[in-house]
């Protein structure tokens, strides 16, 4: 059996006050070492515990919480809304990929005022985060060393920065940190082929990721499915999703990112 050691990771509840479509808070818990799925799943529910014991008096149960990912106790739901798993079709070309894989594909980096992408070859790949990722280990660097693509991306963002993302001809921003993430999520948990992921995440008033570890500096990390699904029932539960969706701008207006909600604005209270 593993180590149990403390760990801090946030949560996101779907705010019922006014301001921010979602609530972030951190808390302390348990965390279980080991990489298989059944250890993680353990941390998770300390998680959901911890949460519990802070706010289970207010009226928050159990069954309102869902990790989202495979350390999920609802294991298929957590599992399919994995970034990595929730499909996307692109109403242009009708083209199927994950969240996850448009997500890398649109990232444009810059570099002595020349831009380097966004890389549609990494629709096609697994994991295609490791493509841009400057800061990968050796023997990773290794494994991949006979993948052109991998070669020729590695070489390309080498001293960039991030500076925008483009999808389907239309350039987002880096700022709101989460919002081109959140976008694109919600625009995938709201199409047909996701409709009954969508309407299970409804019955949920706070949502994790066990394996999002935010941090902080300038390798802060910032996007996770669980504040996306927080923001997607949010506006589900305010009748905005659709208005919301019509438009990034729009998108970030209704979610309201830049006017954080009150710590407990997941508990009872009226949707406004």
């Amino acid at each position: 059996m593993g180590a149990i050691n403390r760990a801090v990771r946030p949560f996101f509840g779907v705010s019922k006050g006014p301001g921010c479509a979602f609530v972030e808070e951190s808390i302390g818990f348990d965390w279980h070492s080991g990489l298989n799925w059944r250890v993680r799943q353990r941390s998770s529910k300390c998680l959901a515990e911890a949460i519990l014991g802070k706010y289970g008096s207010s009226g928050l149960s159990a069954d309102e919480i869902l990790e989202v990912s495979t350390a999920s106790e609802d294991y298929e739901t957590g599992k399919a809304l994995s970034a990595l798993n929730l499909m996307y079709e692109d109403p242009a070309s009708g083209r199927i990929h994950s969240v996850e894989n448009w997500f890398q594909s649109a990232k444009v980096f810059g570099r002595c005022g020349r831009e380097f992408g966004p890389y549609e070859q990494l629709l096609m790949v697994r994991n295609p985060k490791r493509y841009l990722n400057t800061s990968l280990d050796r023997k990773t660097v290794a494994r991949n060393d006979g993948d052109l693509l991998f070669q020729r991306t590695q070489s390309e963002v080498a001293g960039t920065s991030l500076v925008r993302f483009e999808l389907g001809g239309k350039s987002f921003p880096l700022v709101p940190r989460s919002g081109f993430y959140d976008y694109l999520y919600a625009q995938a948990l709201h199409q047909d082929r996701n409709s009954d992921l969508a309407e299970r995440i409804c019955g949920y008033r706070v949502f994790t990721d066990i394996m999002f570890n935010p941090g902080t500096g300038k390798k802060r990390k910032y996007n996770t499915q669980a504040r996306s699904c927080a923001i997607f029932v949010s506006l589900t539960e305010r009748g905005l999703l659709d208005e919301a969706l019509s438009g990034f701008e729009r998108f970030v207006d209704l979610v309201a990112y830049d006017r954080p909600a009150s710590p407990d604005a997941f508990l009872g209270g009226t949707n406004v």
